[in-house]
């Protein structure tokens, strides 16, 4: 039988094209006409609702999922954008992201850089840290349910079945889950933490870098068997270019005791850019992990929540340049400044030495609050060899509302504490250069 053709309209949505169909419902690519914006549509199958209490119970479920993904606001996760649960059939409108699901690189012969893979995982990673906090557990963390997007960015999709720690909402009860990466405790239906996504994330990681899961077996409950009681072959023996350390990371992940895997996500994180840092061939070009790492590790970035700094690493330019280069020369136009993020570099003015700065500082952000004075006042020189990151004024003023604030807090923090110094220097200077008075007779 031939599948229907798609609406030409979904509620005030324009459909363009099937894209994915579930058991559950059908994915189409949609118009927003009034913003101008291609969106995802997840509508139910017509055939759920044709039994009244079936069609009750879908739109509670469907209706809980809007609730529980509208809490969730993070750049590697797919956003909630509408939803309507009275609509026949109802739907719900999702941010689309133009790419594929991480199953297409789960084959032996797609697989990704191990590099790449690590870089997934510790996104993944942020995000899942964040539906922690909204008190969510995803419970269906598969390979399927992580987008890469054509620019190479990762989205986490489908809190259909999350479980809400901290909600009366209607939730599935009972084995929920893909059975192939459901944690021991998902298997034993025990209660539910952020270990049991960690545990999944951690099976997804194993087959991107080694093309095969560790628990599968010839029949679903031969694969649940084995999760709760089989040790899975450590990756290098399926992949043995991958080094001793990555199975140490991964093996801790896989452990069936909860409490003898990583304790947050923030310890999964740091362990993952830790090894990151060990792999050959990682040192000429970070990634988006590393380089996200040495921002938060910045005291200056101390208030940016995840969502600005991933914000910012996509909105700035990362440089690294040679000792003795100039990075700004005072009496010249400037309409960018810079984050000194590595190295050194001495500021002077009218050739006389003014300071050496090391990391975690701005250069050059005066033309940035005094747009109506773009010369630089000061000449900065890099004493080593440095790394910054260099943001052009217009960009940061087209940035979010949220960003900008929280440079302005910590450009006036920054510019306090160096008034204090310039004080204390002043005093310094003053006890030095006054008179001393007569030794009495």
């Amino acid at each position: 039988m031939a599948e229907a053709r798609p609406p030409a309209r979904i509620g005030k949505y324009r459909i363009e094209r099937e894209i994915g169909r579930g058991a559950s419902g059908v994915v189409y690519l949609g118009l927003d006409g009034f913003r101008g914006r291609s969106v995802a549509i997840k509508q139910m199958h017509a055939h759920l609702l044709a039994d009244p209490q079936q069609a009750q119970r879908y739109r509670r479920l469907l209706r809980n999922e809007a609730l529980l993904a509208g809490r969730l606001r993070h750049p590697h996760i797919v956003r909630l954008l509408d939803a309507d649960e009275q609509a026949v059939p109802p739907y719900l409108v999702l941010e689309y992201v133009a790419g594929r699901p991480l199953s297409d690189h789960a084959a032996p012969d797609r697989l990704l850089p191990v590099a790449q893979v690590l870089d997934i995982a510790f996104k993944c990673g942020q995000a899942l840290e964040h539906a922690q906090r909204q008190g969510l557990v995803h419970r269906d963390i598969k390979p399927a349910n992580i987008l890469l997007s054509e620019q190479g960015e990762v989205k986490l999709a489908d809190f259909g079945t999350a479980l809400s720690l901290r909600s009366e909402a209607t939730q599935i009860a009972g084995l929920v889950g893909s059975p192939s990466y459901m944690s021991p405790e998902q298997v034993r239906e025990e209660a539910l933490t952020h270990h049991s996504d960690m545990f999944s994330l951690a099976v997804v990681v194993y087959e991107l870098l080694t093309g095969r899961r560790p628990f599968d077996g010839e029949t679903d409950f031969a694969t649940l068997y084995r999760i709760g009681h089989d040790e899975p072959v450590p990756p290098s023996l399926l992949r043995p270019s991958l080094p001793p350390q990555l199975d140490r990371w991964l093996l801790r992940a896989l452990a069936k005791p909860a409490a003898e895997r990583y304790a947050g996500w923030d310890d999964w994180c740091g362990a993952l850019m830790a090894l990151a840092r060990g792999l050959p061939h990682q040192h000429s070009q970070d990634t988006d992990s590393e380089r996200f790492a040495r921002l938060r590790a910045l005291p200056f970035f101390a208030d940016f929540h995840d969502v600005v700094l991933w914000e910012l690493m996509r909105l700035g330019k990362w440089r690294r340049l040679e000792r003795g280069t100039v990075l700004m020369r005072e009496n010249t136009p400037g309409d960018s400044f810079c984050v000194l993020i590595e190295g050194q570099v001495a500021v002077s003015r009218q050739g006389w030495h003014l300071s050496t700065l090391g990391p975690g500082v701005t250069l050059g952000e005066m033309t940035y609050l005094r747009p109506d004075k773009r010369l630089r006042t000061a000449t900065a020189v890099a004493e080593t060899d440095v790394l910054v990151l260099k943001i052009r004024n217009p960009a940061l003023r087209e940035a979010s509302e949220d960003l900008q604030s929280r440079f302005d807090k910590a450009f006036i923090r920054l510019l306090v504490q160096r008034l204090i110094a310039t004080n204390e220097q002043l005093a310094e200077w003053e006890i030095v250069a006054a008179p001393h008075a007569p030794e009495s007779a």
